[in-house]
């Protein structure tokens, strides 16, 4: 598909790769659907790395990225489906600056497939980790022909776990669930040059469930039944389902050097400018709209419709499928539904809904966040009662985020358009100045009537009786903690985990690095609470992932070059973090807590592969671990923030009398860190999908790729398949 975006055009749409939609011609050669032996389907896309031109903002410019494209297709899968990708690595061979392993001829890939899945990356020992075709980020495919002469390839397949396969212990509820319903991607993760190939295009959205899947109708509850709904919930969920418009949405930047300002772009060459510089944002940086007359730039930000310039021969685009300013026009009688992912490699974005006209702010109901339900689970005699969804006035997407946000046209009648401009906040936040920007026009057409239907979660259900089982014997017996592993918390003594991102780094060799992670295990003393940081690393020698001490006596930062060898593979016998999943209780994998320490003046978001978390409570950090938690629960004290600076959770303070008890667990896979600021999560490793190797990291990939990622093994005495 040749995409040639328009100024302001209505928003085009993505190929749909699913079952539904296999056999459209558009998609021949991209999509294959085929039938498995469990009733389900294996759906497969055929993705080809590519150095060439696309169509993006008006312009064509030369990047990387997959089928020749940037607007990638979404793939729909449902749970018991597998998703297959055939990566094909046809980029052209070229050097990496800041490409500190692997030949530079390579021009290496891979695929994380799928961001946000707890899925298998199935590359567990005694296999070798980069061989996996899971959801496997070890791959090291290089550029080149193969013996045959052909394109160097692989294949990954990975199995979603369906109807009672997924162990509920993963979101802290017992029995067995399908995987979470909602909006995944895919990308890049080839370290050092992830950020590139991912700004170049080569990312996508996976979707989990059909695309209207958590659109739910709510309860109206009956004053003379309690615990029932005056309205038949089923019923009502399919009317609203079925007025109900689904925009995908791919927001994505690039920075382009150009020869004609953007909103007057119409197929005019650009070239992609890879200068690090261009995808800084420092406090006081320029960002405008060159002026017509030469005379430079108009800092009026109602004027940045999807670009901004920092001299009249650049540009930053922001584009959403590719697109400046594009329109999404919702009709009469219809809502919209709009699956969002922030695909940037390196950009949070700030939204809300601005009335083009009286400048209110409209609402945001989000129903999925990071591609689930943000509501506990529910037992099935539940189900028929679903919580309500919440609402926002604005929404901060960092790097990786996806998000489903519902917008109501028919709650109330309205005989005039109503047009509302999406845009992204102006945000400051330690040494970075995101500028505003305005992404799109949503036009909410004329709408006769008023809908009584509520919108609510859909939460996902929990089924008890038994779920799949490992293969071979039980019993929680703990093999020999496996080659270069630290040992795991002991629950005995309330050990959590402290991850600290530290500002430079340097490898064994020598090699310098801007970032590094230290990872130590901490034991709480005593009886009193105290402050985080006043405990101690429990047996350092055998429990810190950490390269030595720095002159002064602090422990220097882990960078993940140290791990990297020349041929571009991981060396499992380094230290690094291990998970110890026994075959029954999981007593020292379920609900971890992990404190994510940024010690550095910039803004990181860190994501764990294979998982969903949530913030810690502040009656968790006390009971269990003797941590007085800080002060405040969020960065701003409770009169709020200035207005160009988000508000950052560091760890959950409600209680059940705040908010409806079903949402009070907000899931996650990825979780801003503000500069110097501690957030604590709690994660559980319980799935036996989790088993095998993979990662923890920024996803700021700048970040990444200058050292700011970790591996992660999660072993079991047991790790055989399956039994489904």
């Amino acid at each position: 598909m040749t995409l040639q975006p328009a100024f302001a055009a209505e928003l085009v749409q993505p190929l749909v790769c699913s079952v539904v939609t296999a056999t459209q011609p558009a998609l021949n050669g991209i999509c294959i659907v085929t039938p498995a032996d469990n009733g389900r389907s294996d759906v497969k896309v055929e993705l080809t790395a590519a150095s060439a031109a696309i169509d993006v903002g008006g312009y064509k410019v030369v990047t990387e990225n997959y089928n020749g494209n940037y607007l990638t297709p979404v793939i729909e899968a449902m749970p018991g489906d597998t998703v297959s990708a055939r990566l094909v690595n046809g980029l052209s061979p070229k050097q990496h600056q800041g490409m500190d392993h692997g030949a530079g001829h390579d021009h290496p890939t891979n695929l994380h497939y799928f961001h946000g899945g707890i899925v298998s990356p199935n590359n567990a020992r005694p296999k070798a980790a980069e061989s996996g075709d899971g959801d496997n980020v070890y791959v090291y495919l290089k550029s080149g022909l193969n013996a045959q002469g052909k394109p160097n390839s692989f294949d990954y397949k990975v199995p979603i776990p369906g109807e009672k396969k997924l162990d509920a212990r993963v979101l802290e509820t017992e029995g067995y669930i399908a995987h979470p319903l909602g909006l995944n991607w895919y990308h890049s993760h080839m370290h050092g040059i992830s950020s590139d190939q991912v700004m170049g295009g080569m990312s996508g959205l996976l979707s989990v469930g059909e695309a209207t899947a958590n659109v739910r109708a709510g309860c109206l509850k009956d004053p003379n039944n309690p615990g029932g709904c005056r309205n038949d919930v089923d019923s009502d969920t399919r009317d609203l389902r079925s007025s109900t418009t689904v925009r995908y949405a791919l927001i994505r930047d690039l920075p382009v050097k150009v020869n004609k300002r953007p909103d007057q772009a119409n197929g005019d060459i650009a070239q992609w400018d890879r200068d690090p510089g261009a995808r800084e944002f420092p406090i006081g940086g320029r960002c405008g709209v060159w002026k017509p007359d030469d005379s430079g730039l108009d800092a009026n930000p109602a004027l940045r419709t999807g670009f901004c310039q920092r001299n009249k021969d650049s540009a930053l685009l922001f584009t959403l499928n590719g697109q400046l300013f594009p329109t999404i026009t919702v009709e009469g009688d219809q809502n919209l539904l709009f699956r969002l992912g922030n695909l940037s490699a390196n950009i949070p974005y700030w939204l809300e809904l601005r009335n083009e006209s009286d400048g209110s702010v409209l609402p945001l109901t989000v129903l999925s966040l990071d591609g689930v339900v943000p509501a506990a689970p529910v037992p099935p005699g539940q189900a028929e009662k679903p919580v309500l969804a919440v609402d926002y006035d604005n929404v901060l997407m960092m790097p990786a985020t996806r998000a489903e946000i519902y917008v109501r046209n028919d709650e109330k009648p309205h005989a005039v358009r109503q047009v509302y401009v999406l845009r992204s906040k102006k945000h400051v936040v330690g040494t970075d100045e995101w500028p505003e920007v305005q992404l799109a026009r949503i036009v909410l057409e004329p709408n006769a009537g008023a809908s009584k239907v509520l919108v609510a979660l859909n939460a996902p259900v929990a089924s008890h009786g038994a779920g799949p089982q490992a293969a071979g014997p039980h019993g929680g017996a703990k093999a020999a903690l496996p080659e270069g592993c630290i040992r795991d918390l002991d629950p005995a003594f309330r050990e959590f985990r402290r991850v600290t991102f530290i500002p430079g780094g340097e490898t064994s060799s020598g090699l310098k690095t801007e970032w590094s992670v230290l990872t130590e295990i901490i034991r709480p003393t005593g009886t009193q609470l105290k402050d985080e940081g006043e405990y101690v690393p429990a047996d350092a020698q055998e429990t810190t992932v950490a390269l030595g001490l720095e002159p002064g006596g602090t422990l220097r930062g882990y960078p993940f070059e140290e791990y990297v060898g020349a041929d571009g593979l991981v060396d499992w016998t380094k230290r690094h973090v291990c998970i110890f999943m026994d075959d029954t209780a999981h007593e020292g994998s379920h609900k971890q807590l992990w404190v994510l320490f940024n010690a550095t003046g910039t803004l990181h978001n860190f994501h764990i592969h294979q998982m969903k978390f949530r913030l810690a409570t502040a009656q968790e950090l006390k009971k269990n671990y003797l941590i007085e938690p800080p002060s405040l629960a969020r960065t701003c004290d409770p009169g709020g923030c200035p207005p160009d600076t988000p508000n950052y959770d560091l760890y959950d303070d409600q209680t059940l009398g705040d908010i409806d008890p079903g949402t009070t667990r907000r899931w996650h896979d990825t979780i801003p860190i503000p500069p110097f600021g501690k957030v604590f999560v709690v994660m559980s490793f319980d799935a036996r999908e989790q088993i095998g190797r993979f990662v923890f990291h920024c996803h700021i990939l700048k970040h990444e790729d200058k050292g700011l990622m970790a591996p992660i093994e999660v072993w079991s005495a047991t790790p055989g398949p399956l039994l489904q």
